[in-house]
């Protein structure tokens, strides 16, 4: 038949009559609107479809052939008749509203469940009359489910043939014969569905007649008129609530579903077919998961079409936050469908673009709602039975009325009233025994999202910190009792890890000790939605994870004796016993722990140990012992010394600071002995330019690369990235999350390479470093770790880092070597002293500017390095110091920096402090825009701070009205801060990860001692360098606010109350 006419009558005044069924709703829509279509489909041979009169012919002879096998003479809504099938859409659907015309009773049953569980939901149901398909595995599952059960009878499933054969005649049709509507009571049960069983065995919910009238009546109401849409249902199953629901809504509506043509074995959904089928079929509106969503977001073709779409609907699970974001900011409609078995639809009715809102939603007009406090800033959503379209389960009472508690949190949108988001689930929230909050969804979705990994489970309700159960793939399935192996598999997850751990509070982050493999003989069981069954699945496992708590206690405790004699000798013997202990490997006594593969995790057990000793031989001195020992003082040499000096009482306990001698020696050590250049040096003919750029998985470095690949000038693009971490992958993700168009690394001017830059080679095979070799014009040194605890000597891997990239540079077949640019910090001048209004000029510093944290020491070493170079090797160099970045294009900002610590510190401290110099952050994105134009610059030295610095007050003024606390002096802040610091107990670690600004303690009493006045940055150089630099935009309350945003929305700050 060609496609529907314009004229559509819509059924709203017959349903608003409250008599209407979804059987009468057929036949009413087969008179009023009999050539308009219910489904459109692509045959191969153009677009078809089946109208209304035609469906209705369907459905009366789907009634027919359901009351043959229930009998004649069988009472309606008596029969419950269940569909175990795997059928196609319009079968499936034909068969479920043909029981509804006969008067029984429809349940489609997900063939995910397993035959206990099916039996389970046929026995509680009453079940007669089950229909399954012919293919082995259904009957299978239906005869395995029958087996414990009598009174049950099972037959074929219809086909589409059956239903709609071809070449009959009006006057022969025997759909004519069952023309008699039954007598429906409209609060009689008409359809039974079934939870998803995460705890259990699925549980039935009953749907009456009126309850699936009124599921239909949600679309009605929202920001987007949807009459008449044309919405694709291709990878929609049937058996599914979401599925289902499409019967009641294109009868209520005039939708018009798209779905795959009719055939036995029915089409698989698969990420294209689906796409494909949407757009073939000119969808304008479309049904999908979150899976596909995400494999769609990485092909631009697909991104184009979903742009012209009206909106894309998406539900039954969450989607990734990196992919929704980077949808939304190229225009795609992503639309938040929230339901339940329990209640129907919740969210209101189709809306227009959300943009960067497409996490939250409405409620919609049919329920009335009550949201309860969690008292972390999130609510369990209530819903009442005085909702015009009220729950099928009541398990509460409000105010003396009937409601559901959903279990569901939801979190407020921070500036939009009446939009909410998914938070989690109440019981899924895993409480720390130090009373912190863990929501272990969003961190499982990654994680279950990684190429080895099939099911995961996070952990540790009660416990100090959370663990993770790992079902790998088929593929990766291990004996975890081979410790060789379970490594391996630890290494090979960990990129996926930490990129959980990238958006996980501070308190959870999962190490790698904390991970569980599971035993081949014990694999997860999975619910109807393929989710593993949370409760079953962890008690299955509770003996692992009794016996993985049990071994991390014991080395946190551990066995090992005080020191006999707390002299030197004694001391270092009981270091080098615990940190042997810790590691499992004994070490040098100048060999640094970080870099000799102890985590964090193995530095708090070593601080605990010896602490513990400490404290029974000298509480007084274990109160002076830093809380960041470990990473002051990271070699057993270095900590024997700090618990000396700290049981000396000496001014310096704990301290193992640098002296500017020891910062020039190292300078001159990196700088000395370069290889001479090669013979027979040529000019570099007029090319693009071609850019070796390090660390782009990082944020700024990310923004780098963005700007590399759209700028013209520039020909190819090489990316060196640590291996072993998945580098395109991982790139991937960061442009998704920072905003960026996915699709230039798609550019054929783009390289990722993975390499080692302690490696005189970089561990590049012999070829391409060749390539690169022959073509490089400008190297981008932006790569370099940042952790501002560590002691210099723990960035000797970065500074053999540096002097390889120099050794490669000066290796160029060219007269004229490589351009070296570098990213160094302003933390170089943090003791520069200059006298107001004089600024600080971009010129080399000497090494005292730089001492107190081992972090801008390095940069100083690396600075002097080049410095020594560009004087006598004769390549061009120019450090870049970069001041505070602050956010990307979203608005994130990192929250592991000092600004976003103390912005959440006023959680704890109920304050913020007023009276902080001021401020030159620079936005991420045109600050990278800015560096990448500093590459033609001569300048040996840049600033890369904001040209046109701001008041303190002018940030932090609108973020303590918007956080409710007020502005205190800096003294009085810090000493608030303090009282969170506890005395190397396990809760003093549990504070630092909650309050991070306690992890940098330090710092913030080096800025309340150093009593430096406003002291600016001279950046006359940097402007002419820079175009971007020199017309940058002062920020203000806007950027601050995009940024509490931000962070409520990443959870990282609780959401507006």
């Amino acid at each position: 038949m060609p496609f529907p006419p314009d004229s559509y009558v819509s059924p709203k005044s017959f349903i608003e009559s409250g008599k209407a069924t979804i059987p009468e709703l057929y036949e009413w829509n087969a008179r009023e609107n009999p050539s308009y279509h219910i489904f459109r489909l692509d045959s191969g041979q153009g677009i078809e479809g089946i109208s209304y009169a035609e469906m209705n012919k369907g459905i009366l002879r789907a009634a027919r052939l359901v009351s043959s096998l229930v009998g004649p003479n069988a009472s309606p809504g008596h029969h419950v008749v269940a569909i175990v099938a795997s059928a196609d859409t319009i079968t499936y659907a034909t068969v479920i509203l043909g029981i509804l015309r006969a008067g029984h009773v429809a349940f489609p049953i997900s063939p995910r469940n397993s035959a206990a569980a099916v039996a389970d939901l046929l026995s509680k149901t009453k079940c007669t009359q089950v229909l399954a398909s012919r293919d082995p595995h259904m009957s299978d599952l239906v005869e395995d489910a029958l087996a414990g059960l009598g009174g049950v009878k099972q037959h074929a499933m219809p086909q589409y043939e059956d239903l709609f054969p071809s070449g009959v005649a009006e006057s022969d049709d025997d759909a004519r014969d069952f023309l008699v509507m039954p007598k429906y009571d409209l609060d009689s049960p008409a359809m039974i569905l079934h939870s998803s069983g995460s705890t259990s065995h699925p549980k039935p919910i009953t749907w009456s007649h009126r309850g699936l009238i009124c599921w239909g009546m949600s679309t009605w109401k929202g920001t987007m008129d949807s009459t008449c849409a044309i919405v694709s249902a291709h990878g929609v199953p049937m058996y599914h609530a979401m599925g289902s629901v499409i019967i009641f809504m294109a009868a209520t509506c005039g939708w018009v579903f798209c779905v795959f043509p009719p055939a036995s074995p029915p089409t698989v959904p698969n990420s294209d077919n689906v796409f494909e089928g949407a757009v073939s079929c000119g969808a304008e509106l479309m049904y999908t998961v979150p899976a596909f969503l995400e494999q769609w977001a990485r092909e631009p073709d697909k991104v184009l079409a979903m742009k012209q779409m009206r909106g894309l609907l998406f539900g039954g699970a969450p989607l990734n936050k990196s992919v929704g974001d980077s949808l939304a900011s190229q225009g795609v409609a992503l639309l938040t469908g929230y339901g339940s078995t329990e209640t129907g639809s919740i969210s209101a009715g189709i809306s227009v673009n959300p943009g960067m809102d497409w996490e939250y939603f409405g409620f919609n007009y049919l329920v009335d709602t009550v949201m309860r406090p969690a008292g972390d800033g999130t609510y369990e959503l209530v819903i009442l039975a005085t909702s015009k379209c009220p729950p099928r389960v009541f398990n509460d009472r409000i105010n003396g009325i009937d409601a559901y508690a959903t279990s569901d949190l939801l979190e407020p949108h921070p500036t939009k009233p009446g939009l909410w988001k998914i938070y989690g689930r109440v019981d899924d929230q895993i409480i720390l025994s130090n009373g912190e909050k863990t929501n272990p969804l969003p961190l499982e979705h990654i994680i279950r999202d990684g190429p080895h990994v099939r099911g995961c489970l996070i952990f540790g309700r009660g416990r100090l910190q959370n663990g993770v159960l790992i079902e790998p793939m088929p593929e990766y399935l291990l004996d975890p009792q081979d410790e060789q192996k379970l490594a391996d598999f630890r290494n090979k997850i960990w990129p996926t890890i930490e990129r959980a751990n990238a958006i996980a509070p501070q308190h959870s982050p999962v190490f790698k000790e904390m991970i569980i493999v599971t035993l081949p003989s014990k694999p997860f069981t999975y619910n109807a939605k393929g989710f593993p069954r949370r409760v079953p699945v962890l008690q299955d496992y509770q003996n692992e994870i009794e016996a993985l708590y049990a071994t991390v206690e014991q080395s946190s405790q551990g066995d090992v004796p005080a020191p006999s004699s707390w002299n030197s000798d004694g001391v270092k013997t009981f270091v080098h016993t615990v940190v042997q202990h810790v590691l499992g490997q004994p070490l040098a006594e100048d060999a640094d722990l970080f870099r000799n593969g102890c985590d964090s995790l193995q530095a708090t057990y070593i601080r605990n140990i010896t602490l513990r000793a400490l404290r029974e031989h000298s509480p007084a001195a274990a109160k002076r012992l830093p809380m960041n020992v470990m990473f002051q003082a990271p070699t057993i040499v270095a900590l024997t010394d700090a618990l000396l000096r700290t049981l000396s009482d000496s001014p310096e306990a704990g301290s193992m600071a640098s002296t500017p001698e020891d910062l020039i020696r190292r300078a001159e050590r990196y700088g000395a002995d370069l290889p001479a250049r090669p013979s027979g040096l040529r000019p570099r003919a007029s090319t693009k330019d071609v850019v070796l750029v390090t660390g782009t998985t990082g944020g700024f470095g990310c923004d780098i690369l963005e700007h590399l690949l759209r700028d013209s000038e520039i020909g190819t693009v090489y990316a060196f990235n640590r291996k072993a971490t998945n580098a395109l992958e991982r790139q991937r993700e960061r442009f998704l999350q920072r905003g960026h168009d996915v699709t230039l690394l798609e550019s054929p001017k783009f390289r990722m390479v993975e390499a080692d830059l302690q490696l005189a080679d970089f561990g590049v095979e012999p070829g391409l470093l060749g390539e690169i070799r022959a073509s490089v014009t400008h190297i981008m040194h932006n790569a370099w770790q940042v952790n501002f605890n560590l002691k210099v000597t723990s960035f000797e891997g970065d500074l053999q880092g540096l002097r390889n990239l120099l050794e490669f540079a000066l290796s160029s077949p060219y007269t004229v070597p490589p351009k070296f640019m570098f990213v160094s910090s302003i933390g170089v001048l943090a003791n520069y002293q200059v006298q107001p209004p004089e600024s600080v000029p971009e010129e080399r510093v000497e090494p005292s500017s730089a001492i107190g944290s081992g972090y801008t020491e390095s940069k100083w070493v690396a600075e002097e390095t080049l410095h020594k170079l560009a004087h006598h090797v004769g390549i061009t160099t120019t450090t870049v110091r970069l001041g505070q970045v602050c956010g990307d294009k979203l608005g994130h900002w990192n929250e592991k920096e000092w600004f976003p610590a103390l912005v959440k510190s006023s959680l704890f401290t109920r304050c913020l402090p007023g009276d902080m110099n001021e401020i030159a952050f620079i936005l991420s994105h045109p600050a990278a825009r800015a560096f990448v134009e500093m590459r033609k610059s001569s300048s040996a030295i840049l600033h890369l701070v904001h040209p046109r610095p701001i008041e303190w007050k002018a940030i932090v003024i609108p973020m303590a009205k918007e956080l409710g606390v007020p502005l205190v002096p800096y003294s009085e802040w810090l000493s608030e801060l303090e009282k969170g610091a506890g005395e190397g107990s396990a809760n003093e670690v549990d504070a630092m990860r909650t309050n991070p600004a306690l992890r940098l303690l330090d710092f913030f009493r080096a800025q309340r001692d150093s009593n430096r006045s406003d002291t600016r940055l001279s950046t006359a150089k940097a402007e002419l360098a820079s175009e971007e630099l020199a017309h940058m935009c002062q920020l203000g309350s806007e950027d601050a606010m995009r940024w509490i945003t931000a962070w409520r929305a990443s959870g990282f700050l609780p959401a507006a109350a």
